[in-house]
């Protein structure tokens, strides 16, 4: 694929379409009045109107680990932009039961599978050196943020009927469009298999053994930071520091943050290389402990502050990663399996925290004990990605940085 033109193009259809895909977090907000015009539905069935996507999103991203060696990028986006749109334009012409609206769910989720793993690798394949560090950092601002603003916008939405919160969805359509004209048209995977074997006499695996161990890293982290929206509301209101509302501004609080995260990447890279998610791992047992000794609200802001950084290292932190470790032909594998397994780690962290906090004695029902479980597998990541970065560090050879000047014409291009 060519990396030294067209990247303002490229580089806007990208983060326009990265800003949709989780789209299904808005549906949070009508699950209560979803609740009130199914009165004999059960609350699995309501809640499962939300995650579903969720189940939808880890399913895709899995196959996408497959497919992406096979199929073209494009092709696969698009069909996820369709998704998402379908996800919406169903309810809206026909909301008479709950079980369609969980098919609807799962439909939009599998948009974020399609979405996510896809647009990752395409920038892993696009850029290289500190353009690449760059695009990484924005798609997770992109990601994050424009969660956060379809949610801002759902609200209000939502005022005026639940169902026409389902209309926000229906901006997949103008995005299928942007991605249409501007997406490129690469090259099919089995070329690429094909020039990598060529150039090394070889044939590589299309997810490499350092890959596997960096999802299972990804896992875990992704089992730690569950801690924060699981038990945050539980913790707050236990100990009498606020109500719903002080609660909404700490999850708002960290999204804000790992977005700007996202613009800060590069910097962090420079600072950390390969001890990245080392040091996000840090700031996320920073969070956790700030949390436990919280004697007031303020230090469960400064507490989401911290869980912020940790949770904007860690939406980025595999990108940067799989493209150090991975050839070419296997960041789309890769990259799609580490999202997969972020996404089933999200999933099992109910099941996996009460258990682990069980297990050493605690209350599973008490708030306090699970940000000290999440604390422990914090304090686990820590010691893992240090020594994961270590050896990495000895393996890898040093990382090239200096973006071509044709690079850096077009990043003043785009700008411009």
């Amino acid at each position: 694929m060519e990396k030294t033109s067209g990247k303002g193009a490229l580089k806007f259809a990208i983060l326009a379409t990265i800003a949709i895909a989780q789209a299904d977090t808005i549906a949070s907000v009508m699950l209560s009045d979803i609740a009130e015009a199914f009165p004999d539905a059960s609350t699995m069935a309501v809640q499962y109107v939300m995650q579903s996507a969720m189940i939808g999103a880890f399913a895709v991203s899995l196959l996408m680990s497959v497919l992406t060696a096979r199929f073209r990028k494009r092709p696969m986006i698009l069909l996820g932009l369709a998704s998402i749109f379908f996800g919406g334009l169903i309810p809206l012409v026909n909301h008479s039961s709950i079980v369609l609206l969980d098919v609807c769910g799962f439909l939009v989720g599998a948009g974020q599978g399609f979405l996510v793993p896809l647009l990752g690798a395409l920038v892993l394949e696009s850029f290289e050196g500190r353009e690449r560090q760059r695009m990484i950092g924005l798609n997770t601002t992109f990601l994050t943020g424009g969660a956060a603003l379809l949610l801002l916008l759902a609200g209000p939405v939502c005022l005026t009927g639940w169902t026409n919160v389902y209309l926000i969805y229906l901006v997949a359509a103008p995005v299928f469009a942007i991605a249409l004209l501007f997406l490129p048209k690469e090259e099919r995977p089995a070329a690429k298999v094909r020039t990598e074997r060529e150039r090394t006499g070889r044939k590589a695996a299309p997810i490499p053994a350092l890959g596997w161990i960096q999802c299972a890293i990804v896992a875990l982290m992704s089992v730690a930071y569950a801690v924060f929206p699981l038990n945050l509301s539980f913790f707050v209101t236990a100990n009498g520091f606020g109500d719903a509302a002080s609660v909404s501004v700490g999850m708002t609080t960290i999204t804000v943050v790992s977005a700007l995260v996202g613009l800060a990447l590069p910097q962090l890279i420079r600072a950390s290389r390969l001890f990245l998610l080392a040091l996000g791992s840090a700031f996320g047992l920073a969070a956790a402990l700030t949390v436990i000794f919280a004697q007031n609200m303020a230090m469960v802001y400064a507490g989401t502050v911290l869980a912020g950084i940790f949770f904007g290292v860690n939406m980025a932190g595999p990108g940067y990663y799989v493209s150090r470790i991975c050839t070419p032909a296997q960041y789309g594998p890769t990259y799609s399996l580490a999202t997969s397994v972020n996404y089933l780690g999200i999933i099992l962290s109910p099941v996996i925290l009460s258990f682990v906090t069980g297990a050493w004695g605690g209350d599973p029902e008490v708030a306090r004990n699970a940000f000290v479980t999440g604390a422990g597998l914090f304090a686990l990541v820590l010691v893992l990605n240090v020594a994961w970065g270590a050896y990495l560090s000895r393996r890898l050879p040093a990382e090239q940085t200096a973006p071509s000047a044709a690079s850096e014409a077009d990043d003043g291009e785009a700008l411009a």
